[in-house]
C-alpha cells in the first residue's frame, strides 16, 4: 500500500477523532515545533506525525539518494537501525526509495521512546507491506545484534534537534555503533536530518565527537537537499490523502558518515 493511502487510514484517521479542544492544545503548545518528550500526551505525537511525516520522508528520501548509498545487492543482508524512528518514516523513505526487490533484504529495526510514536509506527508498518526481510519496533537498543557478513545503516531522521536528548542517550548510540563497527566486517554507514537552523548545535555533533576519539569515522559528508514542504489536506480518513505544496522549503542539515575498525 502507498504510504498517502496508509497516511488517510492510520494517521489522520486517529487525528480526525480528537475532540477539537485536544487538537487545538497540540497544535498551539508554545515552542514545541516537532519536539517531543517521551512523556508527552498521545495527541503530541498524532499531531506531529500529522503535519511533519511526510515532509520528514521526502527530506530523508531525497539525502538517501543525493548520500549514494548502495542499497543491498543480492545475496546481502542490509540492516537498519532507525534512532528516534517516530511513526517508521525512515521505513517509509526507504520503501518510497527502493524497490521492492531490494527491501525485501532490509532489517528494520525501529526504536522510539514514545508509547504512541511505537504504537503508530508498527500500524504504518503492517499497513505499508514494504516487503522487508523483517520490520520491528524494539523496546531497547541492547535487543540489536550484528553478524559478520551484514551491513549497517544507522538513521537519526530528526533526533539531534530533541531537547529530550541526554548525554546518557549519545553514549548509549557511540557504544552501539562501536560495537556495530567491531562486530561486522563491513563499513558501518549512518545517516542524520535535522533542522538547519540549529547549525552549530546538536546531538550529532557530540557523537561525531565520541565517534572520532574512537578513530572509527573513516568518511564524513555533509549532504545538501532542497526540498518542498508538504502538507496534508483535511480528508475523510478513508481515502487516500492529497498534499498541500507550500511556496518554502525545508531547511536541512544533513549528513554521510562512513565508519569502520
Amino acid at each position: 500500500m502507498d504510504y498517502d493511502t496508509v497516511f488517510a487510514k492510520v494517521i489522520a484517521k486517529q487525528w480526525n477523532a480528537l475532540a477539537v479542544e485536544e487538537q487545538r492544545q497540540a497544535n498551539t503548545k508554545p515552542n514545541r515545533q516537532g519536539r517531543l518528550a517521551p512523556d508527552d500526551p498521545d495527541s503530541f505525537a498524532l499531531v506531529d506525525s500529522y503535519n511533519y511525516q511526510r515532509g520528514h520522508i521526502d527530506v530523508f528520501e531525497e539525502v538517501y539518494k543525493q548520500a549514494n548509498h548502495y542499497p543491498p545487492k543480492k545475496y546481502e543482508r542490509l540492516i537498519v537501525v532507525d534512532i528516534g524512528a517516530g511513526a517508521a518514516t525512515v521505513a517509509v523513505a526507504l520503501h518510497e526509495a527502493l524497490s521492492r526487490t531490494k527491501c525485501k533484504r532490509i532489517d528494520y529495526l525501529a526504536f522510539d521512546p514514545h508509547p504512541m510514536m511505537q504504537k503508530l509506527g508498527k500500524q504504518v508498518l503492517k499497513h505499508l507491506d514494504a516487503g522487508f526481510r523483517t520490520a520491528t519496533y524494539i523496546e531497547s537498543l541492547d535487543e540489536v545484534g550484528f553478524t559478520r557478513a551484514a551491513r549497517v545503516l544507522f538513521t537519526f531522521s530528526y533526533v539531534a534537534h530533541q531537547e529530550t536528548v541526554t548525554p546518557s542517550d549519545i553514549n548509549e548510540w557511540a557504544s552501539l555503533i562501536k560495537r556495530a563497527v567491531c562486530d561486522t566486517d563491513r563499513a558501518v554507514e549512518l545517516m542524520y536530518t535535522t533542522a538547519a537552523k540549529l547549525k552549530g548545535r546538536g546531538a550529532h555533533l557530540d557523537l561525531y565527537r565520541k565517534l572520532s576519539r574512537a578513530k572509527v569515522i573513516r568518511k564524513c559528508h555533509s549532504v545538501s537537499v532542497e526540498v518542498q514542504r508538504r502538507f496534508p489536506n483535511s480528508v475523510d480518513s478513508k481515502r487516500k490523502e492529497t498534499w498541500r505544496k507550500s511556496t518554502e522549503h525545508w531547511q536541512v542539515e544533513a549528513g554521510h558518515w562512513i565508519l569502520s575498525k
